[in-house]
């Protein structure tokens, strides 16, 4: 079953409800509420806070005993997305990386070996293995529905036993996605703002910041899905949904978490009907690509204030 649709993506507001004695309220005007709220809440700590991760969701890599032990781990922590929404993996999660390089969906053509100058990792990266495949780990919001609760049936039906869902829970999606040769690994997105190494130049630096504030406006939540469906970062597969009259997915907001280089070679590797690259060498997890909501708390003690 697909989780139900956001409505902060297709409802998003700034009409707030009214009240007033003896107006009827239907599942609409509350649903009117929550949204109003959740979409103030959202655009305040997306335009003030960023986009990336607040805390924790450091990515690792463990071997495990054996290859069906050997797993890729997402430390418990918050995220930022592009919407403004707050997107938490409240404990460990872990993808098996065998099962995950093994799986029939992908495909050989879906894995690129690249060498060192093609990984486009983290200055200073060592350790790295002399080739091999690269994939990149997003994370996003995604609700699911939890518990049942009795209700009038909607639609053409005559029924008084049907449920609907009692809560809807916040929760998270992480996919971890290989480059082809076809599409090579991209350098991961900058900040928009100037920093004292691109701009040691005070006076200009200031300016270069006024100016990305005039520029920093999204515009209203359909412009923002538009400049997602043609992000040149995020890989096709998480743009687009077949389910979908038009292929776009509804809810493309990922967060970017970490490049993982898994050692290989263009030699073949055989499982059963599955062909990969022949995994060699050691697994290296990059997590300073990623963006970062730094707090204000972090930030004055970066600067020296307390």
């Amino acid at each position: 079953m697909a989780p139900p649709n956001d409505a902060l993506l297709d409802a998003e507001t700034r009409d707030r409800l009214h009240y007033d004695t003896g107006v009827l309220l239907d599942a609409g005007d509350f649903t009117a509420e929550q949204t109003y709220h959740r979409g103030r809440l959202a655009r305040t700590l997306a335009y003030l806070h960023g986009i990336g991760t607040v805390a924790g969701l450091k990515v690792s890599h463990h071997t495990g005993g054996t290859p069906e032990d050997e797993e890729i781990r997402v430390a418990a922590g918050l995220a930022l997305d592009p919407f403004g929404r707050l997107v938490e993996v409240p404990s460990l999660a872990c993808l098996k990386l065998d099962r995950w390089y093994w799986q029939a969906p992908l495909a050989f053509s879906d894995f690129g070996v690249f060498t060192p100058a093609e990984y486009r990792l983290s200055p200073g990266a060592a350790g790295i293995p002399p080739t091999g495949v690269v994939a990149d780990l997003f994370l996003r919001f995604l609700q699911c529905e939890r518990g049942k609760t009795p209700a009038f049936a909607s639609g053409p039906f005559d029924a008084m036993d049907a449920v609907v869902a009692s809560r809807i829970r916040d929760g998270y999606e992480l996919r971890l996605v290989p480059r082809s040769t076809a599409y090579p690994p991209p350098a991961a997105p900058t900040s928009a703002f100037p920093s004292p190494v691109e701009e040691p130049d005070e006076a200009q630096r200031t300016a270069r910041l006024r100016e990305a504030l005039f520029d920093a406006w999204r515009g209203s939540r359909e412009q923002e899905l538009a400049k997602l469906w043609s992000d040149t970062f995020i890989p096709a597969s998480l743009l687009t949904d077949p389910s979908q009259p038009d292929l776009k997915m509804r809810d493309p907001a990922w967060v970017f978490l970490a490049r993982v280089v898994i050692g290989a070679t263009s030699v073949e590797d055989v499982r059963g009907t599955e062909v990969r690259p022949t995994r060699q060498g050691t697994v290296y997890v990059d997590n300073d690509l990623r963006p970062f909501s730094l707090s204000p708390a972090a930030l004055a003690r970066w600067m020296g204030v307390f």
